[in-house]
């Protein structure tokens, strides 16, 4: 008799086993989320991103920090492209170099003699960058996070140049200078670390999937992707990034890197929480040798 209660105690015993086990299998599965760009239309988010680099060549050292305060709304969605109205709030940089330090931050007064050619250059920058902010440019995105069009940017390059007054000739050639810098192109680079990322597909823990986009500019190269699920959390997922970055082809400039970064999103909107990134880079220019080290920070909110 003891020994038929024991079995009995032990059958309820593994079957106690085989529906805890069968019950956490269907937590995994239920715990894997579709992981795409799905801002909500008719809400508004914030985004800051800071990016702290150091480049070194012929024994000198430059020190650039830029924090970027945007404000997006969704404004339209057509069911696999969404319309976000967008516009800087705050933009600071800090430039350290050759002994100088440059600092500009649109959130301080604007100096009214800062021109071209007159003593205050630096009033001059910082007129530019404040003008930047409040003026509304238009994005539309895909699912996967890529950036298809940039509108009216045009407009807020013109005001930059506005801004700082001068004679047409002087205008003429700092607008040259700042569609160089300021472009659509321009925008979707700087967008393609916030929303380039996502799969547009179900993901679970240990999945990967790569994407690759390039940039454009001064230093163009092209950025090769790995994502991998190391976590999901409630709607939180968290990824590990492993890029690596190369010349992307376009002119005579040499770039052989890797970055590495730890993401976290928010699956039901695809809002990027906080992601922050270590980058380790060598370029060569001209016979120049360039080495340059970087650490970005990316933060997103709701409103």
């Amino acid at each position: 008799m003891k020994k038929l209660t024991f079995f009995i105690a032990l059958a309820a015993f593994f079957t106690m086993l085989i529906s805890f086990q069968s019950c956490q299998s269907s937590s995994k599965v239920s715990s894997a989320k579709l992981l795409k760009f799905n801002l909500e239309k008719g809400k508004g988010y914030d985004y800051e991103m800071v990016w702290d680099m150091s480049t070194k060549a012929g024994g000198q050292e430059t020190k650039i920090s830029i924090d970027c305060l945007y404000s997006m709304n969704v404004t339209a969605n057509d069911g696999s492209v969404k319309t976000v109205t967008s516009a800087y709030k705050a933009v600071k940089m800090n430039i350290d170099a050759m002994g100088m330090n440059i600092d500009i931050d649109s959130d301080k007064p604007v100096k009214d003699n800062g021109t071209p050619g007159e003593k205050d250059p630096l009033g001059a920058m910082n007129k530019v960058f404040s003008s930047m902010v409040g003026k509304p440019f238009v994005i539309k995105v895909d699912e996967e996070g890529k950036v298809l069009e940039v509108i009216g940017f045009d407009k807020i390059v013109s005001d930059m140049v506005d801004s700082i007054g001068g004679d047409e000739s002087t205008k003429a050639q700092v607008m040259a200078s700042m569609k160089d810098q300021f472009n659509e192109q321009s925008i979707k680079d700087n967008f393609a670390q916030m929303f380039t990322i996502f799969p547009n597909k179900e993901v679970k823990v240990g999945d990967t999937w790569d994407k690759t986009h390039s940039t454009g500019g001064k230093m163009p190269a092209k950025f090769n992707t790995t994502y991998t699920v190391k976590e999901i959390e409630g709607d939180h997922v968290t990824l590990a990034a492993k890029t690596k970055i190369g010349s992307s082809g376009e002119g005579d400039m040499q770039i052989d890197g890797t970055q590495t970064g730890n993401i976290i999103v928010d699956s039901k909107t695809g809002l990027m929480v906080n992601a922050e990134y270590d980058q380790d880079m060598q370029v060569k220019t001209k016979g120049v040798s360039i080495t340059v080290t970087g650490k970005g920070k990316i933060k997103g909110k709701a409103n």
